[in-house]
């Protein structure tokens, strides 16, 4: 009598649902997330980056340093004979001189700045979250090759008694050639897709040190069991976060403002600019001189300079207009995509995993016990068991799918979206 090594039903549905594995060290992505935060060189490159641009707006506002000279006013050869004294039209002493531009220039070069600042703060708070984004999917895609691999595993050691089962028949007459040269085909597959998820998953692991700033070889855990978020916001409602918060949209928008400033200061610069000059002239026995003097500059080529300077700034300022309506249509592409992306993988998942796979499980059982007293065929089996190997894969990419969305969603509008 063939020996009855088929599991029962209850142990069936374990395979749907792959344990972890007892002991094994859990990857916290919280943690991997303040570290790629703190770590990170292309994060902490942004904020140096925003933190100059920062230090740059007292710059502008200050006034330009003065000069401070030295005068010698000699009648002969200073390096023969100083006449200082002696001669009347001869001296020496010292003058400084301050430039003073015209009061809103200096207004209008640091309003230009502090944009600037605002908008490199943009460009380091979407930096910040492209990486976030980049680790979490990382994470993500790491997870499915761990699960991948243990649903993989525990598959073809059940496909592997199926080989023995088949091979056992085939002997005794009861069972044909193929379906063991079948059985170890598969067998043959499985192992094929296990050495490629191994590969994806140091891949993944090499990915996730580099953005930590890690040596690749550093060893990484298992990553904790991923719970679905709920999917709760409209795309009317992402539209609006993304308008509000955007990095992109918000780095535009201080485009903009800084050549609107720039836009002002060429208006300025038709008025002129003063120079302050005072100095103290020795003559030795003769009267000291006192000098001051000032000087205003003459913008008298403004035809070939300062309207020139204002259609520079108009056609800067057009430009990031246009710039802007360029983001947001990208913005809203790319809201729209992931919201459909993050939309069909939610109603995957569920279909999936609360319809499909138990019925495919239901399915592999039944075909189980119908080849145990010889109803089904061997190939039937088979296909039932591959059907339901495939709707386990299924489910968990769809559920990574769904995280990857929201992971770019976040980077994209600018919020967190749990």
């Amino acid at each position: 009598m063939e020996k009855k090594w088929f599991l029962p039903a209850f142990f069936l549905f374990s395979i749907v649902l792959p344990l972890g594995v007892w002991g094994e060290e859990r990857l916290d992505l919280e943690s991997l997330l303040r570290e790629v935060r703190a770590q990170n060189p292309g994060i902490l490159a942004a904020r140096e980056r925003w933190q100059a641009a920062k230090a740059r707006v007292p710059q502008m506002r200050a006034l330009p340093n003065p000069v401070v000279s030295y005068t010698l006013r000699n009648s002969g050869n200073p390096f023969d004979e100083i006449t200082v004294g002696e001669d009347l039209m001869s001296m020496r002493g010292f003058s400084a001189s301050q430039k003073i531009p015209f009061p809103t220039k200096l207004l209008a070069k640091g309003n230009m700045a502090s944009k600037t600042a605002r908008r490199m703060e943009e460009i380091a708070r979407g930096t910040e979250l492209n990486v976030v984004a980049r680790l979490k999917m990382a994470y993500y895609d790491l997870y499915l090759a761990h699960q991948s691999i243990e649903t993989i595993s525990k598959n073809k050691d059940l496909l592997e008694k199926f080989e023995k089962t088949t091979e056992i028949r085939y002997a005794v007459g009861k069972g044909i050639q193929q379906d063991v040269l079948k059985a170890q085909v598969e067998v043959s597959r499985l192992l094929e897709k296990l050495a490629l998820l191994e590969e994806r998953r140091g891949r993944f692991e090499a990915l996730i040190n580099s953005l930590l700033s890690r040596p690749p070889e550093t060893p990484l855990g298992r990553p904790a069991e991923i719970e679905k978020q709920t999917f709760k916001w409209s795309l009317e409602e992402l539209y609006e976060m993304a308008l509000l918060a955007a990095p992109a949209l918000k780095a535009a928008k201080y485009e903009i403002e800084k050549n609107e400033a720039s836009l002002a200061f060429s208006k300025w610069n038709y008025f002129p600019d003063l120079t302050v000059s005072a100095g103290r002239m020795d003559r030795g026995d003769f009267p000291e001189i006192w000098i001051f003097n000032v000087g205003v500059s003459l913008p008298i080529y403004f035809w070939s300079k300062e309207n020139y300077g204002v259609r520079e700034a108009r056609s800067n300022l057009g430009s990031a207009q246009q710039d802007y309506e360029n983001v947001k249509h990208r913005v809203h592409f790319h809201v729209k995509d992931l919201y459909l992306r993050a939309t069909t993988a939610s109603k995957l998942v569920d279909l999936i995993g609360s319809g499909i796979v138990p019925l495919a499980s239901l399915a592999l059982e039944s075909a189980i016990a119908g080849y145990e007293v010889g109803k089904v065929d061997f190939l039937t089996l088979l296909d039932n068991f591959i059907t339901l190997l495939d709707d386990e894969l299924d489910y968990y990419e769809e559920l990574v799918d769904y995280e990857k969305a929201l992971a770019q969603l976040e980077a994209v509008v600018g919020v967190e979206l749990n």
